[in-house]
């Protein structure tokens, strides 16, 4: 008799673990993706792609009339901003009539348009940053540019600024805004406070880029050839980013000289750091990531890799995943009149060094992972 329950017993509990293994098993991973490709008519639209196991096609979002310069998608998936013919438009993913928005004057330097979270504003640079309220469709410039006189008599006030990403307050809407500053031979970062219509910005050139964390921080870090620190830096609040502490030194985990060109949150408290490293010993460059633990302040072994060789043009990475596993990158990346890249795409994923699978043109131009 105990025998014949342990049986049952045995047997319960087998099928419950093949019930749990099955209930955890969500199937493949899908990430949609938005990239610049030309139609049938030599335009170049949005196109998504949904990235899996399998290989899907791609499907065409924008039908513009002329070439789309730059683009954003919403963070529930539902609509496209993009600018083309001088003029901002949104096209919901689910119609195709599009809605123009604004007039744009610019004629290049088309940052990324970045929408905000709780899907209340757009912002997009034209001549600088503005702010399109979706609710009441009004536009309010935000910060001008300052473009660099043809005999460079201004170069010190020279600036360009682009939009970044949203920050949320405590109320779950949208407060600040991450702006990507270009200056004289140098980039830099800032925070525009939506509520006091100010901006702090980085100081000198030690730093290049602000990643916004989880519980108001914020990740200072950014460096290249030109100058900037070897470090990363912490600030304990974003309202005050120009007071940071010195978190990771790279010499202390490498003497491959880094770049760190991209900071992920990956998960709350981990943040994966990647970017360009040269080995001055062997004389050659690769990309590299590692992860930081905020929690227990500690970094992980630094990984190296390779990228192909182009024969002609650069081979360019793009941004990380937000989960900081894929990359994209170009090969033979050439950039057109307007400052806008374009080239041979694939994708890796860092943690296996592996090539996925997907169905991309033999041209691509700009690339945006569905926020």
């Amino acid at each position: 008799m105990k025998r014949t329950i342990i049986i049952f017993l045995l047997m319960l509990l087998s099928v419950s673990a093949i019930a749990t293994v099955q209930a955890q098993d969500m199937g493949p991973i899908v990430r949609p993706v938005y990239y610049l490709a030309a139609d049938e008519n030599g335009i170049q639209q949005v196109y998504q792609l949904l990235i899996s196991d399998s290989t899907d096609s791609a499907r065409q979002i924008t039908r513009a009339t002329s070439d789309v310069h730059t683009f954003g998608v919403s963070y529930d998936g539902l609509a496209v901003a993009y600018i083309s013919g001088g003029q901002l438009w949104l096209q919901p993913i689910h119609t195709e009539t599009p809605e123009a928005l604004a007039t744009i004057s610019a004629t290049n330097f088309f940052g990324s348009i970045v929408f905000s979270q709780d899907n209340q504003y757009i912002a997009y640079a034209d001549n600088g940053v503005w702010l399109l309220d979706l609710g009441t469709r009004e536009t309010t410039q935000l910060l001008a540019d300052v473009p660099v006189q043809p005999d460079g008599s201004n170069a010190a006030e020279y600036r360009i600024h682009k939009p970044g990403t949203f920050v949320l307050g405590v109320d779950g809407k949208a407060a600040q805004l991450v702006v990507d500053i270009g200056v004289w031979e140098w980039k830099t970062a800032g925070i525009y406070d939506l509520a006091t219509g100010t901006l702090q910005v980085l100081d000198g050139q030690t730093h290049t880029n602000v990643l916004p964390l989880y519980g108001d921080r914020a990740l200072i870090y950014g460096n290249n050839a030109v100058s900037g620190d070897f470090t990363l830096r912490m600030a304990q609040s974003l309202s005050d980013i120009n007071t940071s502490t010195e978190i990771v030194k790279f010499s202390d985990l490498t003497d491959v000289t880094l770049w760190a060109e991209q900071a992920v949150e990956i998960r709350p408290g981990t943040v994966r750091v990647f970017g360009s490293s040269l080995n001055l010993q062997l004389g050659s460059t690769g990309t590299f990531y590692f992860d930081y633990d905020l929690m227990a302040g500690t970094a992980g072994e630094v990984q190296f890799s390779d990228l192909p060789v182009s024969t002609m043009g650069s081979t360019v990475s793009g941004r990380l995943s937000v989960d900081g596993t894929l990359l994209p990158y170009y090969v033979d990346a050439l950039w057109d009149e307007l400052g806008s890249i374009y080239g041979a795409l694939s994708l890796r994923d860092l943690t296996t060094g592996e090539t996925v699978a997907a169905a991309f043109p033999a041209t691509v131009g700009l690339f945006q992972w569905q926020p």
